[in-house]
């Protein structure tokens, strides 16, 4: 068998292999992490190789030394849910109050008065759905902020980001219960802005907005459940 054959199959890839399928979360992350263990055990298996070891030799004994599954891939896995909270809060701090902004654009000339018909409640919902929007956003950017400078007080990553995911998920059910409610209001009062093309692209990113933080939610409740690893 020549070295490249080992190389490819032996006990260094095959570690590799198992550690990236025991790994949950964003997957550039979790790719440069892989490839970060495999050239350590790289390294470390030519050093013990110039010892005197052989090829498979060397990578058994530095695949040893790494650790198991069981002892490496909590670490790991901690990292990657901190990532996946980050960019989870990162996502609803920027993209509510651009959503928010480009709002009035969906109601530029349009051939109806918006003054005509509100009622009170229109306005009283879309006065929340505005300012629980800047509110969630500015809380986001403290999430963020708890992720990045404020990791030295939240030591305990994986339950953060878990957090961040049920809060995201229960504030995206209840202000997209508010979103719906003003858009029947509206299509009520003004019959035209059902076939309005701006309406029509606003709902439509709005709700790919707002499917898109949903996802990013319940994969942060996913990557923060204990991993099941191999012995």
């Amino acid at each position: 068998m020549d070295r490249s054959t080992v190389l490819e199959n032996g006990p260094i890839e095959r570690y590799a292999a198992g550690l990236a399928a025991a790994l949950r979360g964003p997957r550039r992350v979790r790719d440069e992490m892989v490839a970060e263990a495999r050239d350590g055990l790289q390294d470390a298996a030519e050093a013990l190789e110039d010892a005197g070891l052989d090829r498979v030799a060397a990578e058994r004994r530095a695949v040893a030394d790494f650790g198991t599954y069981r002892q490496v891939v909590p670490s790991y896995q901690a990292e990657l849910a901190s990532h996946q909270g980050k960019r989870t809060a990162l996502w609803i701090a920027l993209a509510l109050p651009v959503m928010m902004l480009l709002e009035p654009l969906m109601w530029w000339d349009s051939p109806w008065s918006i003054d005509q018909r509100a009622s009170a409640l229109y306005w009283v919902l879309v006065e929340h759905f505005q300012h629980t929007s800047f509110a969630a956003a500015a809380v986001a950017a403290l999430v963020v902020a708890g992720f990045s400078w404020g990791s030295r007080y939240f030591r305990d990553g994986v339950r953060y980001t878990r957090i961040v995911g049920i809060g995201t998920m229960a504030f995206l059910g209840l202000h997209g219960l508010v979103g719906a409610a003003v858009f029947v209001l509206s299509i009520l009062q003004w019959p035209a802005a059902a076939t309005w093309p701006p309406v029509i692209i606003g709902m439509l990113v709005n709700s790919a907005a707002f499917g898109y933080a949903g996802l990013l939610a319940v994969r942060c409740v996913t990557v923060t459940r204990s991993p099941v690893v191999a012995a």
